[in-house]
């Protein structure tokens, strides 16, 4: 009859045993997915703060881009590089030098 008792006792500390086991085998496994979790969303904000720089020096480009080709832009640049002149304009010509030269 004593052998009864100790043999459920030590089943008992077994399977406690079993259980806490593979509870922290799988609260181990759970925190490797977890922290690459947090990885990535740290990951993904800075690849959107970098996409917004971007994305905002894009626009600029346009914008200059935009503002070469228009009616202006093209007047200048035919000013500058080309034989284009207004009446009632001075036209300077430095030998060597090509194209508008700007004050640094």
């Amino acid at each position: 009859m004593s052998s009864r008792p100790s043999r459920s006792r030590s089943t008992i500390v077994i399977r406690t045993l079993l259980l806490a086991v593979t509870l922290a085998v799988g609260v181990g496994l759970a925190s490797f997915p977890v922290d690459t979790w947090f990885d990535q969303r740290s990951e993904l904000r800075e690849a959107q703060v970098e996409r917004d720089e971007l994305v905002d020096q894009i626009d600029l480009i346009n914008a200059e881009i935009d503002q070469r080709l228009g009616p202006e832009g093209v007047a200048k640049a035919a000013k500058c590089f080309g034989p284009y002149v207004e009446p009632g304009s001075e036209v300077y010509s430095v030998p060597g030098v090509e194209g508008c030269v700007t004050a640094p």
